[in-house]
């Protein structure tokens, strides 16, 4: 069975976007490997984990906006 990406980011399926973005923070804090180093390894890994389910998670405009704003700002550094 496929993973389940809400589970991963402790919210409903029927989630909206910030409270999706605010679990995620919330957890990427959590885990970042800097704050975690004592057991680097783990943190890493579950820090991955919790950034994959938020790119799945986040609907599909939310996810256009971010990359063609992240486009437009590597564009201009160029």
């Amino acid at each position: 069975m496929g993973v389940d990406y809400y589970k991963i980011l402790q919210v409903n399926r029927n989630a909206k976007d910030h409270d999706l973005k605010k679990a995620y923070r919330k957890l990427a804090m959590k885990w970042y490997p800097h704050k975690n180093p004592n057991n680097k390894r783990d943190a890493e890994a579950k820090f991955i984990t919790i950034s994959e389910a938020y790119d799945v998670c986040i609907p599909e405009c939310s996810r256009l906006l971010h990359y063609y704003f992240m486009l437009m700002r590597f564009r201009f550094l160029i």
